[in-house]
Formats: structure tokens, C-alpha cells, sequence
């Protein structure tokens, strides 16, 4: 029998190699399954750790939130490579510790960095919402590490999203300009950027190129129809939504809704439910209603008093079982019955859903309000208050209650609570409730005072709700100062020309009526026509 005698220096090395591998693998497993102190023991045990054993570890930590264990693990490594940079930087990322996550970022060594720690930055400081910081970091280092490391398509559709979120077109058409330069488009990797840019073009009112990007694409997917589709609807032009959607081989439950919105933004209510039923006898895979479709739906059936067809839709959510865990469903079944004046329906969804949110509430206060049950409505709102569960939404809501009420009093008083107890500061809709409301009571005086000292400048919506109160209630001087700030703000419109032409009847001035009304033919402008519904 051969003596082989003791085992060489390689055939150590290669044991504890494929020891260390298969110890790293059992304690990735471990991390999968969230079983932490076993990974923790299991890691502590190992006669010897490799880079991927300590970046495992890192990561199993910063998944189950144990950041400080997580941090010394981080400085105890002999070594750190890119990996563990950008794990720690997307850990702490996740939770919202940016500023930690950019310390991480500014000590990774040159040699290091690459273009996965450069988009996990930028991705940190876009998912908690500091878009322009995002936006800065990527001017700055973007000739810095030019052209060693070059920004990928994740890093494209991170940065578009800040432009987004900060409406900046001009940045936009840069990147823009950089994704032509850099990326290939010809590779269906990129198509999701693509996406992304006509998306962006289009929210941020270019259309035309969003149409130029769109018609350009050699590859185009699902989401690329429906992004140009809803670039469409939400400029109502519902007519080129249609045709992109008869063209599109292959459709999802987004593709219906979008038009299905699209026709109800556009005031056709009736086509909108038409594609609702549509989709409803579809039913094939990958296309079937959910609950935003039968919350689109119950907004139109709201939006027209078509309680009927309300009704039967409530049946159908029932059904599908949409109610339970989907708040947003339940709203939109309040907001339905309550706009067509089914009150008692209304109230008894509320106080029957599993989960009631703020939206929730908003909705029932709102409802009552605008139904003439003031005091219910405020008894609700006053219950949400001392519960904590509001928003601004809550307080536009009780205004709206004060004013359909005729409760100066209360309402001055909501608004003033709003930042000296509650901490919302005032936005520009609570405002024109107040005009509304002491418009509504006949002072058209105080409401015009009211909104010369707002520290916002008033809108048109404004102008508009102080001149519709001088119509009411007969005020001719403040009536035409508010008509010509309204023709400053929308010289095309013609509510104002209208409106104080009618006031200048109701006060007996007939000649200026008459020139108002020679005025609008001499500059072609037209009122526009209404619209009434037979049900």
C-alpha cells in the first residue's frame, strides 16, 4: 500500500476553499429564509471568511434592518470591493438613511467605484424623494468619472424620474441627448428608457417629442403603447389614444383602463362604460377587470348620478371580493352614492369597511357637506380630527361642508386651526374655500379682501369664485375687478365676458351688457355650449 503522508499545502488551501464556499452558500440560505442568528452563529463559526462570505453577511444584516450590526460588519472587512460599497449604500438607502449612504459613497476608493455604486446613489436619493440632490450628484460626478464609467439604462430611468418629479425639461432633453449618444437603441435592453422618455416628454407638456421618440423606436413592447396611448388621454385627445389602441396585437388590463379613463376625462361617459363592459365580457388572460377599472367605473356612474348602473357594479365588486383590502375601492363606492344623493348606502359602506382610511373619511365628510348635512359632516370631520387620521384633504372637505352650510364662523375657524393645531399650512384650494364660502353668505366684500391679502397668488379659479358670488349677489364694482384679473389670467376664455355681462344685467346696466356682449363677437370669442344628460 502506497504512504501518501500528510496532505500538501494546495490540498489544504483547496479544502478550506470549498469549505468557506459551501459554509457562504448554507449562510445565504439561511438569510433567505430569515433565519438571522442561525446566519449570525453560522458566520462567527467560519474558520475562514472570503469577500463573498463578508458581503453576504452584509447583506442578510441590512435586509433585517440590523444597521448597526450591519455598520460593524462593514468596518471589520479586510477588504471591501464594489459590492460591499453598493450593498451598504442600497441598505441604508432603503430605510432613508441618505445622508449615512452618501458618507459610504464619498469614501469608496477610485478604483472601486463603478457604475453600480454611482446609480445606487443616485437610486438612494431618488426613492426618498430628493430629486434635485439626485439630479446634482449626477452633474457633478458625471465628468469626473467620464468616460471610465459610463451610466446605464437603470441609471437613465433613475435620473428621468427626478426630472419628472421636479419638472425639469431642460435637464431632461440632456439626458436625453446622453441616451442617444450612450445607449444603444437598437437593444431591447433599452426599451424600458425609451419608455420612460416618452413618458416624460409627455407629463412635462412636450408631446411632440414624446410622439418623435415613440414613432422612432425600433422595438417597441406592451408598456410603449400603453405610455403613448396615456400620453394621449391625458391630453384628451382620446381620438389618437383610440387608434394606438386598435393597433395594439396584444393588450392588458392597463391598456383598458387608460382609455376607459381617457373617455371619461374627456366628458363621454357613455363610451367609457362601453369599454368597461368590453373589457368585462373579454375576460381573457391577462385582461380582466381590477379594482382601478371598477374604480374608474364608479366614478362615472358617480360623476353622471347613474346609480343603476352603480348599484350593479357594487354587486360585481362584491363578487370579485374587491372590497376587502382595497380601500381605494370602497371610496370610490362612497364617492358614487353620495353623489347620487344615496346617503344612508354611503354611511353604511363606511362604517362596514374592514379598513377605513384618510381618503375614507374625506369622502364621507365631503359627502354629507355637499348634501346639505352640515352638522353630520362636521361631527365625522371633528371624530377624524381627534383620531389624527387627516390630511389637507380633510380640511378642504370641512371647508366645503362650512361653506354649502352657510357656517362662516366654523369654516374661519377650520382654516385657522389648520397650522396652529393641525400643522398643514394652507395650500391655494383651501383659499378659494374660503372665498367661496364668504361669497356663498353675501359677503362679497370680505372675500374680496380676503383674497388681495392671500400670501398666494390667487388663480383664475379664484377671480372666478369671487365673480360668480358678485353675479349672486349683485356687486358690480368688485364684480368688474375681478372679471378683468380673470381675462388677464385667461384672455380666451370667455366665463368672464359671460359672467359680467350678466351682472351688468342683473344691475340694471344694459348698455354695458350690450358692449360685453359686441366685444365677444368682435374678437370672436364664443361661450361654449352645455351639455345635458337623458338617462
Amino acid at each position: 500500500m502506497k504512504f501518501l503522508g500528510r496532505p500538501t499545502t494546495t490540498s489544504q488551501n483547496l479544502q478550506l476553499k470549498n469549505t468557506v464556499i459551501s459554509l457562504t452558500k448554507k449562510l445565504t440560505e439561511y438569510g433567505k429564509a430569515g433565519e438571522l442568528q442561525k446566519a449570525m452563529n453560522l458566520f462567527e463559526e467560519m474558520p475562514h471568511r472570503n469577500q463573498v462570505s463578508w458581503n453576504a453577511m452584509l447583506t442578510i444584516l441590512l435586509q433585517s434592518n440590523k444597521f448597526i450590526e450591519a455598520e460593524n460588519v462593514f468596518e471589520k472587512m479586510p477588504l471591501r470591493n464594489s459590492t460591499s460599497y453598493t450593498t451598504m449604500i442600497a441598505g441604508l438607502s432603503r430605510s432613508g438613511f441618505v445622508a449615512e449612504a452618501r458618507k459610504v459613497f464619498d469614501s469608496i476608493p477610485v478604483l472601486e467605484q463603478n457604475v453600480f455604486s454611482w446609480t445606487a446613489m443616485i437610486s438612494s436619493y431618488t426613492h426618498n424623494g430628493q430629486h434635485f440632490d439626485a439630479l446634482k450628484l449626477f452633474s457633478i460626478t458625471c465628468g469626473e468619472f467620464f468616460p471610465w464609467i459610463l451610466p446605464n439604462s437603470f441609471t437613465f430611468s433613475t435620473l428621468l424620474k427626478s426630472c419628472l418629479d421636479v419638472g425639469s425639461l431642460v435637464m431632461a432633453m440632456q439626458l436625453h441627448g446622453l441616451t442617444v449618444k450612450i445607449l444603444n437603441e437598437q437593444d431591447k435592453e433599452n426599451v424600458y428608457v425609451q419608455n420612460c422618455l416618452v413618458d416624460l416628454h409627455s407629463k412635462l407638456g412636450n408631446l411632440g417629442d414624446a410622439e418623435n421618440v415613440f414613432n422612432g423606436l425600433m422595438w417597441k413592447d406592451l408598456s410603449t403603447w400603453n405610455v403613448m396611448m396615456d400620453a394621449y388621454a391625458r391630453n384628451l385627445m382620446i381620438d389618437k389614444a383610440l387608434v394606438i389602441f386598435d393597433s395594439m396585437e396584444e393588450k392588458d388590463t392597463l391598456s383598458w383602463n387608460i382609455m376607459i379613463s381617457g373617455f371619461a376625462e374627456c366628458g363621454r361617459g357613455i363610451e367609457a362604460l362601453d369599454f368597461f363592459l368590453r373589457l368585462c365580457r373579454l375576460q381573457g388572460p391577462g385582461t380582466y377587470p381590477n379594482s382601478s377599472t371598477f374604480t374608474i367605473a364608479l366614478t362615472i356612474c358617480g360623476t353622471y348620478s347613474m346609480l343603476n348602473t352603480g348599484i350593479q357594479l357594487h354587486a360585481c365588486v362584491l363578487k370579485h371580493g374587491l372590497t376587502e383590502g382595497y380601500s381605494y375601492t370602497g371610496n370610490s363606492l362612497i364617492n358614487m352614492y353620495m353623489k347620487c344623493g344615496s346617503i344612508e348606502e354611503s354611511e353604511k359602506l363606511f362604517y362596514e369597511m374592514p379598513r377605513r382610511d384618510v381618503i375614507s373619511w374625506n369622502s364621507l365628510i365631503l359627502g354629507l357637506g355637499q348634501n346639505g348635512l352640515s352638522k353630520k359632516a362636521i361631527e365625522i370631520g371633528e371624530k377624524a380630527l381627534s383620531l389624527g387620521i387627516y390630511n389637507h384633504n380633510t380640511f378642504t372637505a370641512l371647508l366645503t361642508t362650512c361653506s354649502h352650510g352657510g357656517l362662516v364662523d366654523e369654516g374661519i375657524e377650520y382654516f385657522g386651526a389648520m397650522s396652529k393645531s393641525s400643522g398643514i399650512e394652507p395650500f391655494l384650494d383651501h383659499y378659494v374655500c374660503v372665498i367661496d364660502m364668504l361669497g356663498r353668505a353675501g359677503k362679497v366684500v370680505e372675500a374680496h379682501d380676503f383674497l388681495r391679502k392671500m400670501p398666494i397668488s390667487p388663480n383664475a379659479i379664484a377671480w372666478s369664485t369671487l365673480l360668480n358670488a358678485c353675479l349672486v349677489h349683485g356687486n358690480k364694482e368688485i364684480g368688474e375687478v375681478a372679471a378683468r384679473e380673470l381675462r388677464i389670467l385667461e384672455p380666451s376664455n370667455s366665463v368672464s365676458y359671460v359672467m359680467l355681462g350678466n351682472l351688468y344685467r342683473k344691475t340694471g346696466h344694459f348698455e354695458e351688457s350690450r358692449q360685453i356682449l359686441e366685444l365677444m363677437n368682435k374678437i370672436d370669442l364664443k361661450k361654449e355650449k352645455g351639455i345635458s344628460w337623458t338617462l
